[in-house]
């Protein structure tokens, strides 16, 4: 187990790895008016279930800053795991952390003005294609999951384990909603099947065959 300031210096490198993907990622391009969008609620975005999407990723990024403040006091509760070697589990937390900050940043920048919480289509929206993008068709809600495990291996959190299950359900509902919402869409549908024909869901290694039927 790390000792308080370790845990605390672990924390730093989270926030730090956060702080940089988000200076990387920022949107090139100007974010559209609200009232170019179309949301699609029909599709997954239903305000209940992205307000437990953005509860369950706050959980994660926000328990760090716990360790900042009162570390012995965290590290110390029954609800912190200990094992033999668990020092190799934190680095290997840290690093998933490191990862997901990264490939967040990368998504985040290549998405551009495309950006957002809710699941919808805007009037003028295209396919990216660029970036992670070009291999993987949700690389955000992959880099997401890869925080949320990293959090929890790093501080050997029970507590965490909740909402990162709560990240990796949400994350499979989303995915499934946005592909049936491109695939449903009269100009982007045909493009997002061949899209989705040499791209995986998180990961790069699979493919996925569209059924002839939505």
């Amino acid at each position: 187990m790390l000792s308080s300031e370790e845990a605390q210096v672990f924390a730093v490198v989270v926030y730090g790895s956060l702080v940089a993907a988000g200076a990387y990622g920022r949107p090139p391009l100007p974010r559209r008016a609200s009232s170019s969008e179309r949301p699609a609620p029909d599709h997954g975005g239903s305000p209940t279930l992205e307000a437990l999407w953005l509860a369950a990723l706050a959980a994660v990024l926000l328990y760090p800053l716990g360790i900042l403040l009162a570390p012995a006091a965290l590290l110390a509760s029954p609800l912190t795991l200990r094992f033999p070697g668990d020092e190799v589990a934190q680095v290997a937390g840290l690093i998933l952390v490191l990862a997901g900050a990264g490939l967040a940043g990368w998504a985040f920048r290549s998405l551009g003005r495309f950006t957002t919480v809710r699941i919808q289509l805007s009037r003028d929206h295209a396919i990216v294609r660029v970036g992670p993008y070009a291999r993987v068709r949700h690389p955000m809600y992959t880099a997401n999951i890869l925080l949320g495990v990293g959090v929890t291996l790093a501080f050997l959190s029970l507590v965490l384990w909740a909402p990162v299950v709560i990240i990796v359900l949400i994350a499979h509902f989303r995915a499934t909603s946005e592909e049936r919402m491109f695939r449903a869409s009269p100009l982007l549908g045909k493009d997002y099947e061949e899209y989705m024909s040499r791209t995986g869901r998180f990961l790069p290694i699979r493919r996925f065959a569209p059924p002839e039927n939505l």
